[in-house]
């Protein structure tokens, strides 16, 4: 009986595709055909009209500049969409006369709530262009005096009640991707003129109240950071803005870092990202646009367990150290138009470049990037 059952189980299984129910048993041949085969391309007979192909997602060109063809890599992680290293969620920043509100949240959780605060605080909205995120108000009416007492006369409505001394404002606001990845930044430009005045001004840049500026970037600051806490509100229209200010590019002669910035932020925010990211910088040329750094591959950005906990990291960077001395790199700066390029150069030209300089120019220029705020 256990042969007959064999001989019989064998048959079946056998006939299965014979008799269409391999499907069932997942033992297509069809189906082994299509993972493991690729079709012929479809030809247009001849004679007829043959559409222009279009490759929706071509393959440029890679520059090997690293001379890695045909040698064997070990592929390391992703780079982070977003860093936790110690940024606050929300920060008021100055850099010479220009300030503005940092926000760790996209784009587009903070559009809402950013029109939200004029409706909230009375304030008319002239105009509302969030695929761009630019808001533009009304002329609004207010007192004249320090920066507390003019928002307050313009969200009270006392400004109505003593209009002798009364002056009109308007103010337009941008929200824009920050340097950071995921990150936002908020800047607010102001106008003003007297009551009656119909002089209509442009937007340069800078405010005719820097103080006024300020007081609406922080008041829109704290209001920022109350709304968080009930919950992210997401704009569609605001999704588009995501481009972050740093973008890491490879062009024929390595990788490249490049910022939207003007030349001033870019230089402190390199600066700021070296020392955050704790590289050692020797010097630095401002007039060159140059800092001159250590690295290694032994290079850690973050202290050790017991330097985080008694603030004691000293030995254990010296030990490091002395493991692994490091190489002497330029980071340079480049000011070109709307962008600032940052590369990475060996600091001795005498010392013939390797594939592990190389590596770590790149592996520095990714940490800059990183820490960049």
């Amino acid at each position: 009986m256990r042969v007959v059952f064999v001989v019989l189980s064998t048959l079946l299984i056998s006939s299965c595709s014979w008799m269409g129910l391999d499907r069932y048993f997942g033992v297509s041949d069809e189906q082994t055909r299509l993972e493991t085969e690729s079709s012929a391309p479809t030809r247009i007979p001849e004679g007829m009209d043959e559409p222009a192909f279009v490759d929706l997602m071509p393959i440029p060109d890679v520059e090997d500049y690293r001379g890695l063809a045909g040698k064997p890599i070990e592929v390391g992680l992703p780079q982070a969409l977003s860093t936790s290293f110690g940024v606050e969620q929300i920060v008021i920043r100055r850099l010479g006369d220009e300030r503005w509100v940092f926000l760790d949240l996209p784009t587009a959780t903070i559009w809402p709530q950013v029109v939200q605060f004029w409706e909230d605080n009375h304030l008319p909205v002239a105009q509302l262009d969030p695929r761009n995120g630019v808001l533009e108000s009304e002329w609004l009416l207010g007192g004249s005096g320090n920066p507390d007492e003019i928002f307050d006369s313009m969200t009270d409505g006392s400004a109505w009640e003593t209009r002798d001394d009364a002056m009109q404002y308007k103010f337009r606001v941008r929200v824009e991707p920050g340097v950071r990845t995921g990150s936002s930044e908020l800047f607010v430009e102001q106008q003003q003129r007297a009551l009656g005045q119909r002089l209509e001004g442009e937007w340069t840049g800078v405010s005719a109240n820097p103080a006024l500026e300020g007081k609406i970037l922080s008041a829109m600051a704290y209001y920022l950071g109350d709304r968080m806490a009930e919950g992210p509100k997401v704009s569609l229209l605001a999704a588009g803005l995501q481009e972050s200010k740093a973008s890491l590019v490879t062009q024929a002669d390595g990788l490249v870092l490049i910022y939207r910035l003007d030349f001033n932020r870019a230089w402190a925010t390199v600066g700021s990202a070296l020392e955050d990211a704790r590289v050692n910088v020797e010097d630095l040329d401002r007039t060159r646009s140059v800092y001159f750094v250590t690295y290694s591959s032994q290079h850690s950005p973050e202290p050790g367990f017991f330097g985080r906990l008694f603030g004691r990291d000293g030995a254990e960077d010296k030990n490091r150290i002395e493991a692994d001395p490091g190489q002497r790199f330029q980071v340079r700066l480049e000011d070109a138009g709307e962008e600032v390029l940052v590369r990475i150069a060996m600091d001795d030209t005498s010392v013939p470049d390797s594939t592990e300089s190389l590596i770590l120019r790149e592996r520095l220029l990714k940490l800059i990037r990183e820490y960049s705020t």
